[in-house]
């Protein structure tokens, strides 16, 4: 025979296989005791158990609410605040770009940071104790143990249920507003554009033709052009510039032709302001980019004006003042810093807080029941959870009956309630649906045009790719809104599926147990040959993948739907508040990505869900009757049941729950056999023989 030292563990805690019927020494268990067991002083387990991690989430907490609130009196502080809306920076808009994304980079950072304490958090307070379980299960229900579970709210204590449901509603100004306490506008001005011969530096002045009623602008360009600051573009270079909805580079221009009949003549070809959504007409068409032939001529080299005669062979373009703002919104701020609050106090007070310690893993459900195993799930060993949720009640006299053990390895998706996969149906049902009704809503107003827009939000601010209509809001907060409910509904999809896959993990790592001999896994104090929890519900084979999915999905829903600002200047570089845009827009390559990322996140959901446990034996998912029928290894099938239940089983060995342990068939008298979790001689199950 075999036997086993958790010193011999490898660097992931699992045990080597082990030969079936082979008994662990009662002396190498002592030595472990004595040896490895650590000291079970009270600062110990509170350094090592779940009151240190919301410890830990407190602290992280509260120094992200230090940034926030030190970010925000500064801000005040430097007395630029307008209609609830502060100006960080104004000027070059590539550096305003950057800083608007280092910052949005931090407040990401920031807001994983949060939101991950604050589910912590609420996993620890719906987590059941012992006495939760033992009270729900006297009453005839049962709890979900390991993963998040909504069920478990209604059974806790009303103070735990209210922490949650506060850190829960702290959470939506988080997916809601943070991402856009801080944002930014562009400066775009409208302009005028001329036609001449060439430029018109060293000509007098008065003896140019231009129209007296554009005056201001073209005495500016020829100012400009006689300290030789026009730009000099090519016929494709300023094609492509002033072929953008918003100008924030270049200005007024003088399109270069030879066919103008007089170098005194500059005639005026157009005047564009800055371009509203709520205009039905299109921006820069006197370009000829609305007439594909002309454009696609255009593109190739070969640009004619479509209203007038004149091929275009380059053209003199002003630069205009940078004038981008880096702004944030006081109340958005203000509201993200009362949520982040909220979290930091109820997540502090968990921690120092006098509280039995709840069973966030089945490691620790297993403890628990082996160290006083549940009278109220006796006789039933091979009891699993689809029977438990199948029935309803716990106290089912027929249920205390021999079982046949059938010896079929089930698929990982029966470890998870049909009702689960309904929201998480609905949800990506309600995404994707969204996100084909903007493919269409712009594909029936712009045409295949949507289809160019780039990734970027700066790239993606064209004509066909903002929404716009009298119907849609003007506000900020609105607009605020609306560009991150895509978050929010993704976090709720990933609420759903992170519960999912540990389901279904907690289901492959309870079937090893028939295979191999290893210690609990638990979240506290482990001793001896216990092992520690992960950080994460997952293992960190699913939980990474899942996480970098996760972000870069959010990257995508950010560029797939955004915030549009713009701060509109007229062609003579006065401010035209009236014709400021505040609106969204959308990048269609970008909404597809989401789809297409999000799609191989639940096949790949689907395809570990077909996957065949390691073992046949019975799967007792998160449900806390399950677990207790499988941890009652003094129990004896042979002798009197109603005595047996009355009393409670015996413990085969006392703390049975630091040793190694194996799920099999333990040594009975008599015909009917007994299945359950054992430091001691174990063996496969008999198919067709009954156990209870």
């Amino acid at each position: 025979m075999l036997t086993f030292d958790p010193r011999l563990q490898d660097e992931s805690h699992e045990l080597l296989p082990t030969d079936r019927g082979s008994p662990l020494k009662s002396a190498t268990v002592e030595i472990l005791k004595s040896d490895d067991e650590p000291k079970k002083g009270r600062l110990h387990r509170w350094r090592t158990g779940w009151t240190f991690m919301l410890f830990l989430s407190s602290v992280a907490c509260v120094l992200v609410l230090a940034f926030n609130t030190g970010f925000l009196l500064w801000a005040v502080a430097r007395d630029r605040v307008e209609n609830g809306q502060g100006l960080l920076f104004e000027g070059d808009c590539d550096r305003v770009g950057r800083l608007n994304t280092g910052l949005h980079l931090l407040i990401n950072l920031f807001s994983t940071i949060i939101l991950g304490a604050s589910n912590y958090g609420m996993q620890c307070l719906c987590a059941p104790t012992r006495k939760d379980v033992d009270r729900v299960h006297q009453r005839g229900g049962w709890l979900n143990i390991g993963v998040p579970s909504l069920k478990n709210i209604r059974h806790v204590s009303k103070r735990r249920s209210a922490l949650w449901f506060c850190l829960l509603v702290s959470s939506v100004p988080l997916h809601l507003l943070y991402n856009s306490t801080v944002f930014y506008t562009i400066s775009a001005y409208g302009y005028d554009a001329f036609v001449g011969y060439d430029s018109p530096a060293g000509k007098p002045l008065d003896s140019l033709d231009y129209g007296a009623d554009y005056e201001v602008t073209f005495t500016r360009l020829y100012e400009t052009a006689e300290k030789g600051g026009l730009k000099n573009l090519t016929e494709i270079e300023c094609y492509n510039a002033f072929a953008e909805t918003y100008h924030t580079t270049y200005g007024s221009v003088i399109l270069i032709s030879d066919d103008v009949d007089s170098a005194y003549d500059y005639g005026h070809i157009e005047s564009e302001p800055v371009w509203r959504p709520l205009q039905d007409w299109t921006p820069h068409s006197w370009m000829c980019q609305y007439d594909p032939v002309c454009a696609a001529e255009a593109e190739q080299g070969n640009w004619t004006l479509p209203w007038d005669p004149y091929r275009i062979n380059s053209c003199l373009a002003e630069r205009v003042p940078q004038r981008c703002r880096l702004q944030y919104s006081l109340p958005l701020t203000i509201a993200v810093i009362v949520a982040n609050l909220a979290k930091a106090i109820i997540l502090g007070y968990m921690s120092f807080s006098r509280a039995d310690p709840p069973m966030l893993t089945t490691g620790d459900a297993v403890a628990s029941f082996l160290h006083r195993p549940d009278p109220f799930s006796v006789g039933r060993c091979l009891l699993s959870a689809k029977e438990v949720r199948g029935s309803g009640q716990s106290t089912d006299d027929n249920q205390y009956r021999p079982v046949a053990y059938h010896g079929d390895r089930a698929r990982w998706y029966s470890a998870v309630p049909k009702r689960k996969w309904v929201p998480i149906i609905i949800f990506w049902a309600v995404a994707i649906g969204i996100c084909i009704g903007l493919i269409i809503y712009g594909q029936q107003n712009d045409g295949s045009e949507i289809w160019a827009a780039k990734f970027g939000k700066t790239a993606s601010m064209n004509a066909s790719t903002i929404i716009k209509g009298d119907w849609w809001p003007k506000s900020l907060l609105a607009n605020t809104i609306i560009a991150n409910v895509p978050q929010l509904i993704f976090s709720l999809l990933y609420f759903v599926s992170n519960s999912i896959l540990t389901n279904m993990t907690l289901a492959a790592e309870w079937s090893r147990y028939a295979l191999l001999r290893r210690g609990l896994r638990v979240s506290w104090n482990a001793q001896a040959a216990q092992r520690k929890s992960y950080f994460l519900s997952l293992p960190y084979r699913y939980a990474v993948p899942l996480m970098a999915s996760s972000a870069t999905l959010h990257w995508l829903i950010s560029q797939s739907i955004f915030l549009v600002g713009v701060d509109a200047y007229d062609a003579e570089w006065e401010r035209a508040e009236a014709l400021d845009v505040m609106t969204c827009g959308y990048t269609p390559i970008a909404i597809v990505s989401s789809l297409s990322v999000g799609a191989v996140i639940v096949l790949a959901m689907l395809a570990l869900g077909l996957r065949r446990l390691d073992s046949a034996m019975v799967v007792a998912g998160s449900c806390s009757l399950a677990i207790a029928a499988a941890c009652h290894p003094g129990h004896d099938p042979n002798l009197q049941h109603d005595e047996s239940r009355r009393a409670g089983p015996l413990q085969e060995k006392e703390d049975m729950e630091y040793s190694p342990v194996m799920w099999g068939s333990v040594p009975v008298d008599g015909e009917v056999g007994h299945c359950t979790f054992a430091s001691g001689e174990v063996e496969e199950p008999e198919v067709g023989r009954f156990y209870q």
